[in-house]
């Protein structure tokens, strides 16, 4: 826990770290051996100014290379990896990282600290700590220590539509909408 604000969870309390990366011109090969010898499922690429210019996953391998039947080791880390890379900052809280990677549809972040890499998070590392976090609120509320929140009327999370949050999803035809899309689709619908 952050010592600041004990009942937040920072990117930089869970992150993994240190950071393993590669350059443009190393092989897939290259990739794959560090992620077995540091039992690691992505590695992030140094560009010549050592700034982060991408990241090589285990899914990019698999894509990229297996499943075009290429050789690894006639296939640069530029020819495999993703990019741009989504970061964010190591003092965000794990909920905004969540929400991001929701968002971005992303399971890795590069953590930033003062313009500098300073790790990765990953899905992993949020879910590792969600169930203490479950257990920590949870036992709050037992002992009055925090409030129970108040029931709101519908769902919350985010739109299948604008992929944008809201604390009031409604249901319509199997997928989840906010207020403002869902009047849009009964607008367009009205109108046919």
């Amino acid at each position: 826990m952050h010592e600041t604000e004990p009942e937040v969870v920072v990117v930089r309390d869970i992150m993994s770290r240190p950071v393993v990366t590669v350059k443009e011109s190393d092989t897939a090969v290259d990739v794959a051996r560090l992620m077995a010898k540091h039992n690691i499922g992505c590695v992030l690429v140094s560009g010549k100014r050592s700034e982060t210019v991408g990241i090589v996953t285990e899914r990019d391998i698999v894509q990229r290379i297996a499943a075009k039947n290429l050789l690894p080791s006639k296939v640069t880390v530029s020819e495999t990896m993703s990019k741009p890379v989504i970061t964010i900052q190591s003092r965000a809280s794990v909920t905004e990282a969540a929400k991001l990677m929701n968002q971005r549809k992303v399971r890795r972040l590069a953590v930033m600290e003062d313009g500098k890499l300073a790790g990765v998070l990953t899905m992993k590392d949020i879910l590792e700590v969600t169930p203490a976090i479950i257990d920590l609120v949870s036992e709050k509320t037992r002992v009055g220590l925090e409030r129970p929140r108040p029931a709101r009327s519908g769902l919350s999370g985010y739109c299948d539509e604008c992929e944008m949050w809201s604390d009031s999803l409604v249901q319509k035809d199997g997928i989840f909408l906010c207020q403002d899309c869902a009047k849009d689709l009964g607008s367009a619908e009205e109108e046919n």
